[in-house]
């Protein structure tokens, strides 16, 4: 079930390079002179959401694409039917000609979701890492699927990490999609927040992404960000877009702020009333410099959330 519906939050002034056509913003997103890795984060609203023009080819295609066209090195998808997933690691995984190939992991949060059932028998629900590059890109004897607290009564959620090579480096990228009930954002998000740590402490560079259900400001957002009261090891990939530097602690002096883009709006969602960024490309401070962020305009009809674009460059 799609959580963005049922939290007041949501939107974006939009910029349309991959998906639909909006207004132009001060940070354009340019895939030739942006910083690399490159990464995509995208809440595909698989079991609640009809599928896109009636076509699962269109949908797979216009995901390729978006792929493509932001020349990804490493994508993170949420809300994913298992039967979606197989399209695109099909689509993705051998490509010979037109376009680089990419591995993949997949990881179930839900054994079986009703919504599920027009991708395909296979009903499984969960998260998916894509990462450039051929078989065995993505080690899949280091991927964990970890089942999140629910202290409140709520949906099961996970979050999936793997080591895999990105530009030439070992990466651990995680994916998650917190859920929005009671105290299980606070206790998932500090979940998340000391699992990614962890690897961190090890010597990893991490990335992670999702949906986290709540604003960058959220207080229970502070055990991942690394500045502006946050205890956290991140920065975030739109945290530098003075456009959207909002309140006396977010002054257009300052060189960051926990703010961007909003990534849900009733334009996709039309049970969302307010705009608000909730999805997220978490990048370790440590590791990465350079960040850039930003969502993509909505394609009505392939999700309630709009992709979220990242880059950075290497810190060391």
């Amino acid at each position: 079930m799609s959580s963005v519906g049922r939290i007041l939050l949501a939107v974006l002034l939009p910029v349309g390079l991959l998906f639909a056509t909006g207004p132009v913003r001060a940070d354009v997103p340019d895939p030739v002179s942006w910083p690399r890795p490159r990464f995509l984060s995208y809440n595909v609203c698989g079991a609640s959401c009809s599928i896109y023009q009636g076509s699962k080819p269109a949908w797979r295609d216009k995901v390729v694409g978006a792929v493509d066209a932001w020349d990804t090195d490493l994508l993170m998808l949420q809300e994913l039917c298992h039967g979606q997933w197989t399209l695109l690691r099909d689509a993705l995984g051998n490509r010979s000609s037109g376009g680089p190939s990419y591995d993949s992991a997949w990881g179930a949060a839900l054994g079986s979701a009703s919504g599920c059932a027009k991708w395909g028998p296979d009903t499984r629900y969960g998260l998916a890492v894509f990462a450039r590059g051929g078989p065995g890109t993505i080690d899949n004897g280091s991927r964990t699927v970890t089942f999140l607290d629910r202290p409140s009564a709520g949906e099961q959620r996970i979050l999936l990490c793997a080591r895999t090579r990105v530009t030439g480096r070992d990466v651990r990228a995680c994916n998650t999609h917190l859920d929005y009930r009671g105290d299980n954002p606070r206790a998932q998000a500090g979940q998340v927040a000391a699992l990614t740590r962890g690897f961190a402490n090890q010597g990893e560079p991490v990335v992670l992404a999702g949906d986290f259900n709540m604003l960058p400001k959220d207080r229970r957002m502070d055990p991942l960000y690394h500045h502006s009261g946050g205890t956290g090891i991140f920065q975030e990939a739109d945290e530098n877009d003075k456009s959207y530097f909002r309140g006396a602690d977010c002054p257009q002096s300052g060189d960051r702020c926990r703010s961007g883009e909003a990534t849900a709006e009733p334009v996709c969602s039309p049970r969302v009333t307010e705009p608000g960024k909730i999805d997220y490309i978490f990048l370790g401070y440590a590791w990465f410099q350079t960040v850039r962020g930003d969502a993509a305009a909505c394609t009505p009809g392939m999700s309630d959330h709009h992709l979220l674009r990242g880059a950075a460059a290497w810190e060391r």
